[in-house]
């Protein structure tokens, strides 16, 4: 039976139609073992009938008579398989799955691929960057941890994912929609970057606005939700900001088509401060540890120390504005614009009293 078993679920896994989930192919499967075990049981018996013969009554089990053949037929060909199958409860019983249908579905079920996996495929093979940034958008919708991984695939093993300005832009914002999730293995990417590479690290990850106008946006709309209370005006002055900042978006990329050097190719470490800028998180202690290391770090490129100063000051408080106001004299001018705009960014989220001067 163990034999005639093991040949009927080969040859199930070579004949796409003999489905084992219904209840018509596992009877033809309990049908099937019943004739195949009750074959085996009359060759095998035919190869040995000779040599049980010759032993005679010697035999003292398994005889050779008519009586003792027949006995050993009906029991090793019809009644032990009959009784092994209805011990397995082969017959799936209604919201249940049986040990031996489970076994045998997973013999002959083929492997699934998941819809994350699928559409991560399909991005990398992808030759169009447009394509890419729709199947980045909808790993991004799916909001799973499968689709998280698929991303950080797309990150480290498409060689255009941060050489294309539309792709690098919409990885970094699928990445950031994840928030807290994505941050250990961003921090990971970007602690591997070797010492020999942190000078040269540039910083051109993001269009024009996220790169230098979004934090003081986003900061005036706090400001403007903190100092305005009544509702209805409230609403009105962000609606007002909000078209604001969308015709100083479409301005900018015009620019950006016009000169299409603006926009460009970016290293990991300021992916991942572009897309630690863009998470929704206002306070995350490790996040911000990790800024002002970075900001004081000058192994580091003054484009990757400036992106830190910025995350500093999204994360940061008051305390914080001594140690940004220290950048000022820093020999790098491109750190001390950043240092600036962070002052302004911090300043606008910050009560006005307590202040300093």
């Amino acid at each position: 039976m163990a034999l005639s078993a093991a040949i009927l679920l080969a040859a199930a896994s070579y004949i796409p139609a003999w489905d084992f989930r219904g209840a018509i192919g596992l009877g033809i499967f309990g049908l099937l073992l019943v004739l195949l075990s009750l074959l085996v049981s009359v060759r095998v018996d035919g190869f040995t009938l000779a040599r049980r013969r010759k032993r005679g009554k010697k035999q003292l089990l398994n005889r050779a008579d008519p009586w003792s053949r027949l006995v050993k037929f009906i029991l090793g060909g019809v009644v032990i398989p009959l009784a092994t199958l209805a011990a397995a409860n082969l017959v799936e019983l209604p919201g249940h799955r049986t040990p031996m249908a489970l076994a045998i579905q997973l013999r002959t079920s083929k492997p699934v691929v998941s819809h994350a996996v699928q559409l991560g495929d399909a991005v990398l093979r992808a030759g169009s960057p447009a394509t890419k940034v729709e199947g980045i958008a909808a790993l991004q919708a799916m909001n799973s941890s499968a689709a998280l991984d698929q991303l950080l695939r797309i990150l480290s093993d498409d060689p255009a994912a941060l050489k294309d300005g539309s792709e690098c832009q919409a990885l970094s914002k699928a990445l950031a929609s994840f928030g807290a999730q994505a941050k250990p293995k961003l921090l990971q990417r970007f602690r591997e970057t070797p010492p020999r590479a942190r000078r040269g690290a540039a910083g051109s990850c993001g269009d024009l606005f996220e790169r230098f106008f979004s934090v003081a946006f986003e900061g005036t709309k706090s400001e403007i939700s903190r100092r305005i209370t009544n509702p209805a005006s409230q609403a009105e002055q962000l609606a007002r900001l909000q078209d604001a900042q969308a015709e100083f978006q479409r301005t900018l990329r015009q620019i950006e088509t016009d000169a299409p050097s603006a926009h460009g190719a970016c290293d990991v470490p300021d992916f991942v401060l572009q897309t630690f800028l863009q998470m929704g998180v206002t306070h995350d202690d490790e996040l911000l540890a990790f800024a002002r290391r970075t900001a004081a770090d000058t192994t580091w490129s003054e484009a990757v120390r400036g992106q830190a100063l910025l995350l500093l000051a999204k994360l940061g408080g008051k305390d914080d504005l001594d140690d940004l106001f220290a950048y000022l004299d820093d020999p790098s001018p491109l750190v001390q614009a950043r240092a600036m705009e962070a002052i302004a960014a911090l300043h606008a989220k910050l009560p006005q009293t307590g202040n300093k001067g």
